[in-house]
């Protein structure tokens, strides 16, 4: 089923499978292809005391919070890369298969990462209820950071070593907020597909994805698309044309009118996933997609269904929204492994991100509009309002933010990039990347047979700043 917004993190529930949309990025992909092809050693995870808030000095409670370290280039004198982790598991790999990894050895980096408050086992209560969630926040990760970065140097004796941190998707925003709100412990930030302007209606979303079908499968498959979906449409205004779509489609349950939004844009959410990781690691991309969908043999609507069940693996989806909210309002840890109650929640509270059919520039209809998003947070955790995004936007500064020593890089084949950080003006204190052909956190992980041949020139930039960077903070220690 689909919740707010796009990564395919799929599990299966009494025989049904449930697709879940939840977080940005999820970098599971990515670390099974690695294990896959590559023999590793990850280190153990070990955990810090962390404390419960950081803004009320009269509650002490602390709770632990995983982490992991790579020392295998570190010889003292280098600079600590400090990998942030965003919203899902902490994942041993993150300190061995990114690209920062292969830099660190040139640098004698040392590498840590910090598992985010309220995901994975860094769980600082027995449950996930509202009431507990309302410590969970980016102020208070950043805090969380913060601490754990001077845990760091007390116990590797670096107050005197660079500490430079690396984050994609949400955790890239991160990392540019931690030199933005920390400059005193954080020296310099990659930030990669941060989207850093809070918007509660993401129209923008659809539009990048149309584009992105285009620039691969050209302006045919965009119109086969949209043709398929104009019939789709069609089918919901009558009971006799949901049971038709409910056996096209093999949902698990017959589709009712309060589903239909929800139903809409897991179809959709086929096109937006390969979308937003085309090209990252081996599977189905977005020329294959559009190939399947521009097959003249056929007419739109079957080319449709065929995209769909290269994804549903001949299993039924449940696209019920009853059941999708009853699922996200079980508290317990073990419902939130995925991190959809946790992450749908900061939606709630701080970022909004929905991904809806405003616009009419893209080829997905208009029955998932804003009104059928917001009205999650309200079924799930009972905040009847809007996500407060203006306050987001005033704390770190949205796209136009005085961080220096950072490099926000965007792929402009990412739907995120929309809300990211594209240009640096004259004068701006920090620099920007912007790389054609790429999706979502591509310059995190190393080229590999198939990455856009724009990858690999991208990452030089990133490394060429990075040895500016450490040069003069070395040249500044003489």
């Amino acid at each position: 089923m689909v919740l707010v917004l796009i990564v395919a993190v799929c599990i299966c529930v009494e025989g049904k499978k449930w697709r879940h949309y939840t977080n940005l990025h999820d970098h599971s992909k990515v670390f099974a292809h690695y294990r896959a092809n590559n023999v590793v050693t990850a280190p153990p995870f070990q955990y810090f005391t962390q404390k419960l808030t950081h803004f009320d000095g009269q509650d002490q409670r602390t709770w632990a919070q995983r982490y992991v370290i790579n020392g295998t280039f570190w010889n003292g004198k280098g600079p600590v890369f400090f990998m942030i982790n965003g919203e899902g598991p902490l994942d041993a790999l993150s300190v061995v298969a990114y690209q920062y990894c292969i830099w660190a050895k040139e640098f004698n980096a040392l590498m840590i990462s910090l598992e985010h408050r309220f995901y994975g086992e860094s769980q600082p209560f027995g449950n996930l209820s509202t009431e507990n969630l309302k410590y969970l926040s980016a102020e208070q990760a950043l805090a969380d950071a913060a601490n754990f970065r001077q845990f760091i140097a007390d116990k590797y004796n670096a107050h005197t070593n660079q500490f430079i941190t690396f984050g994609g998707s949400y955790a890239g925003e991160l990392s540019g907020w931690m030199r933005l709100k920390y400059p005193h412990l954080i020296d310099a930030s990659v930030a990669s597909s941060g989207p850093v302007l809070a918007e509660v209606d993401f129209y923008q979303y659809l539009e990048v994805v149309q584009n992105s079908l285009a620039y691969y499968g050209g302006s045919q498959c965009v119109a086969n698309i949209a043709s398929a979906t104009q019939r789709i449409q069609a089918l919901t205004t009558s009971a006799s044309g949901l049971a038709s779509l409910a056996n096209l489609f093999d949902t698990c349950a017959p589709i009712s009118q309060k589903d239909i939004p929800n139903f809409m844009q897991t179809l959709a959410g086929n096109f937006m996933e390969v979308v937003q990781y085309n090209l990252e690691v081996p599977g189905y991309n977005a020329s294959q997609l559009c190939a399947v969908m521009n097959n003249p043999a056929q007419d739109p609507l079957t080319n449709y269904v065929a995209v769909w069940n290269q994804f549903s693996g001949g299993e039924c989806v449940d696209v019920s929204y009853d059941d999708m909210v009853k699922e996200l309002q079980d508290t317990s840890l073990a419902s939130g492994e995925d991190g959809g109650r946790q992450w749908i929640y900061q939606t709630c509270v701080e970022f909004g991100y929905y991904q809806t059919t405003t616009s009419s520039k893209q080829p997905f209809g208009n029955l998932f509009g804003i009104s059928t998003q917001t009205v999650l947070c309200k079924d799930v955790y009972g905040f009847n309002f809007s996500p407060p995004v203006n306050w987001t936007n005033t704390e770190y500064g949205s796209i136009n933010p005085k961080g220096s020593n950072t490099l926000w890089v965007n792929g402009l084949i990412d739907p995120w990039h929309a809300l990211g950080v594209l240009e640096a003006p004259a004068g701006a204190p920090y620099s920007v990347l912007v790389i054609n052909g790429t999706a979502h956190c591509a310059d995190m992980d190393p080229p590999r047979a198939g990455s856009p041949a724009t990858l690999a020139p991208a990452q030089e930039v990133i490394r060429q700043q990075l040895v500016s960077w450490i040069s003069k903070y070395n040249n500044a220690k003489l």
